[in-house]
C-alpha cells in the first residue's frame, strides 16, 4: 500500500555505464564542444582505419576472384561475363536479409539520416555494407568505392552517438565525421573531404561543424597516410609539367567544356535513375535482380575487349569495377601521343566515346538492379573520356595554341561529378589536392562552376536529391534552421519524475509540494499510469473549498486533461502544444494505450537544449 503523503520518483531503466559517463561529464564540467572535439578525432581516425580495412577487402576478393588475370586473358571470356553475376548472388541475398539500405550508392540513405532520421543509422548498415560493397566491386561490379566508405564511415559517427545518447543535430555532425573522414582517407584529400560533408551530407557552413569536420578530415588522412604512405589514387607526376593553359584565352575553351560535360552528367543521372526505376517495377525477386544486373554488366566487359579500338583502354577493367587503371592511362600523356601516333584521332576518339557509353551503362545495371557501391569513381571516369574527346578537338581545331587533351581529361573528371552530385566546391578542392598545381586553378574552378550551373538549369535535383524525392524526402535545407524540429522528446525530458498518488490528501500534498521545483506535478494511479496534473491554480482552488483538507484527494482537485507527449514527438510539436495551453510542463507517456509516465518536458529544459544545439 503507498503512502499517501510521500512523493514517489519514477526511473525508467538506462544502462549503468551511460549514466556514469554522463555523470563523468558533469563532474569535470566538460563541455559540449570539448566533447564533441575529441569524438571527431575518435570517429576520424577509425574512418581512416575503416578506408584502409575496406580497400583491402575489396583487392582480397579481387585476388580470389582473380579479377586481374581474368582481364588479361582471353581465353577466359565466358568467366568474365559471369563473375559479376556470381558476386550479385552474393550480394543480392546479404542486403535483402540484413540491411536493404546498403543497396545503391549509399550517400542518400546518410543524408536521408540527416534530413529525416535526426541522425539515426543502424549498426548493421555499416557491417553490410562494407562486406556488400567489397563483393561487388571485388567481383567486376562497376561501381566506386568512396559512396560505400562514406556511408561506413557516417554509420560508426552515428552508431557512436546513440551510443552516448547524443541529440539528433550532434549525431549529424558525428555522421559529417565520418563522411569527411572516408573520403578524406580514399583520395589523400583533407580538403575534398571537409568540402563533401558540409556541402552534401549536412548543406551547410557553421562554424563549429567546419571545425568539428576539418578535425576528423585531418585525423583520417594521417592515419591513412600512415599506413598506405602520401600519395593519391592516381599518380600524374608525368602531367605536372603540362597543367597549364596555353593562353589567358583558353579560359573559353573551359567554359565550353564545362557546358559539354554537364549535359553528359545529365545524362548519366537519368540514365542511373531510369535503371534504378526500372528494377523496382520488374516483378522479379528483389535478391536475384544483383544477378541480372552483373550479367549484363560481364557481357558489356566482353564486348569492350573486342569493340574498343585501342590499345590498352580495350582493357575489361576499364568496364568492371573502380576503373581507375584506364583513368590512369588516360592521364598519362605519352599514352596520347602513342595513341594518335598509331591509330589516329577518329580511332581515338571512337575509343573514348565507346567507353564513356558502356561505363554509363556499367554503372545504372550494377546500381539499378541492387548492387552496392558509388557514383563517385564511375563519374571521374565518364569525366575523364569526355574531358580526353573534348581536348583531342580542341587541339585538332586550334593546334599549338590549347593545353595537352591531358589537362582537359583531368578538368573533365571534376566536372562530370561536380554536374551529377551539384557539388562544386568538393570538386574544385578534390582536384586542386590531386593535382598539387595553382596554375590549373583558374579552369578548374571557371569549368566546375559552369558545369554545375548548367546542369542545374537542365535539371535542379542532383544524382543523390532525385533518389530523395522519389522517397518523398523533403530536401528543402531552410527545415534544417529550425532547431526544434530535429529534436525528440526522448533527447530533452527529464527522466527522473516526481510524482503524485491519486490517493494523497490535500493535507499531505499542502506539506510536499514546496519540495519540489516544479510547479506542477503530474498524478498517477496505483498502476503508476498518469490520471491527471495539479498546477498552484488547482492546489489554489483545493485550499479554498469548504471541504476539509483531509477529505480532499488529489484526484478531486486534479486537471483530469493534461498536455501530454510521447517521447518520439518532435520537440517543437509539444512546444506549440504548451504554449497553446499555457501550461509550462507536459508529462511524457509511452504512448495512447499506455499512460505510463516516462518524464516530463518543461519550458526550461526544452530552451537548455536548444542553446547548446547552438553550440554544438
Amino acid at each position: 500500500m503507498e503512502e499517501p503523503g510521500r512523493l514517489e520518483e519514477i526511473k525508467p531503466p538506462a544502462d549503468r555505464w551511460v549514466r556514469r559517463w554522463l555523470s563523468l561529464l558533469a563532474r569535470f564540467r566538460i563541455s559540449p564542444v570539448q566533447t564533441t572535439f575529441a569524438f571527431a578525432i575518435i570517429i576520424g581516425a577509425v574512418a581512416g582505419l575503416g578506408a584502409y580495412v575496406f580497400s583491402r577487402l575489396i583487392l582480397l576478393v579481387e585476388e580470389l576472384c582473380h579479377l586481374d588475370t581474368i582481364a588479361h586473358c582471353e581465353s577466359l571470356g565466358p568467366w568474365l561475363i559471369i563473375l559479376p553475376a556470381a558476386g550479385g548472388l552474393l550480394v543480392g541475398p546479404l542486403i535483402y536479409l540484413f540491411a536493404r539500405e546498403a543497396k545503391g550508392h549509399g550517400v542518400p540513405e546518410v543524408m536521408a539520416a540527416v534530413l529525416k532520421n535526426g541522425g539515426r543509422i543502424r549498426p548493421m548498415v555499416a557491417v553490410v555494407k562494407t562486406i556488400a560493397s567489397a563483393l561487388t566491386i571485388g567481383t567486376g561490379g562497376s561501381a566506386g568505392s568512396e559512396g560505400p566508405i562514406v556511408q561506413i564511415g557516417a554509420g560508426f559517427g552515428s552508431t557512436l552517438g546513440q551510443l552516448l545518447r547524443m541529440p539528433p543535430r550532434r549525431l549529424n555532425t558525428f555522421i559529417a565525421c565520418g563522411a569527411a573522414g572516408g573520403i578524406s582517407a580514399i583520395f589523400n584529400a583533407p580538403f575534398g573531404g571537409i568540402m563533401f560533408s558540409l556541402e552534401v551530407i549536412l548543406g551547410e557552413f557553421r562554424g563549429l561543424s567546419f571545425i568539428y569536420v576539418a578535425i576528423a578530415s585531418v585525423v583520417a588522412a594521417l592515419v591513412s597516410r600512415a599506413i598506405t604512405g602520401d600519395h593519391t589514387i592516381f599518380a600524374i607526376e608525368k602531367m605536372k609539367a603540362i597543367l597549364y593553359m596555353a593562353s589567358p584565352w583558353e579560359i573559353l575553351a573551359f567554359l565550353g567544356l564545362g557546358v559539354f560535360v554537364a549535359f553528359v552528367s545529365k545524362g548519366f543521372t537519368v540514365t542511373l535513375e531510369f535503371f534504378e526505376n526500372l528494377y523496382e517495377r520488374i516483378k522479379f525477386p528483389d535478391y536475384l535482380k544483383p544477378v541480372t544486373g552483373g550479367l549484363a554488366v560481364g557481357l558489356l566487359a566482353y564486348f569492350a575487349t573486342r569493340w574498343v579500338p585501342a590499345p590498352g583502354l580495350n582493357n575489361p577493367l576499364s568496364v568492371l569495377g573502380v576503373g581507375y587503371i584506364t583513368i590512369r592511362q588516360v592521364l598519362n600523356p605519352d599514352n596520347f601521343t602513342f595513341w594518335i601516333g598509331n591509330q589516329g584521332i577518329v580511332t581515338l576518339l571512337w575509343a573514348l566515346v565507346l567507353l564513356a557509353g558502356f561505363k554509363v551503362a556499367a554503372t545504372s545495371f550494377t546500381l539499378g538492379s541492387g548492387g552496392s557501391g558509388g557514383i563517385f569513381a564511375p563519374s571521374l571516369f565518364i569525366g575523364a573520356m569526355i574531358g580526353g574527346i573534348y581536348g583531342i578537338l580542341i587541339n585538332a581545331v586550334f593546334p599549338g595554341h590549347t593545353s595537352s587533351p591531358v589537362v582537359y581529361a583531368l578538368v573533365g573528371m571534376g566536372s562530370c561529378f561536380a554536374g551529377a552530385a551539384h557539388a562544386p566546391i568538393t570538386a574544385i578542392f578534390i582536384l586542386f589536392e590531386m593535382s598539387d598545381s595553382y596554375q590549373i586553378i583558374l579552369p578548374i574552378m571557371a569549368t566546375v562552376v559552369v558545369s554545375t550551373l548548367v546542369s542545374h538549369w537542365i535539371r535542379p535535383e542532383s544524382i543523390y536529391t532525385e533518389k530523395l524525392r522519389q522517397k518523398g524526402i523533403d530536401i528543402d535545407r531552410k527545415e534544417k534552421t529550425d532547431i526544434l524540429k530535429q529534436m525528440r522528446i526522448k533527447d530533452v525530458m527529464i527522466r527522473e519524475v516526481q510524482s503524485i498518488p491519486e490517493t494523497m490528501t490535500l493535507e499531505a500534498l499542502r506539506g510536499e509540494v514546496g519540495k519540489t521545483l516544479h510547479t506542477s506535478l503530474p498524478v498517477v494511479n496505483s498502476g503508476r499510469e498518469l490520471v491527471g496534473i495539479i498546477t498552484y491554480k488547482e492546489l489554489h482552488l483545493g485550499v479554498q473549498s469548504l471541504t476539509p483538507d483531509r477529505e480532499l484527494t488529489a484526484r478531486n482537485i486534479m486537471k483530469s486533461d493534461p498536455v501530454t507527449a510521447f517521447p518520439d514527438e518532435p520537440v517543437d510539436v509539444v512546444f506549440k502544444r504548451m504554449k497553446e495551453n499555457f501550461i509550462g510542463i507536459a508529462p511524457v507517456i509511452k504512448g495512447p494505450a499506455r499512460r505510463e509516465i516516462v518524464g516530463v518536458v518543461t519550458y526550461r529544459n526544452i530552451f537548455e537544449a536548444y542553446e547548446k544545439a547552438l553550440l554544438d
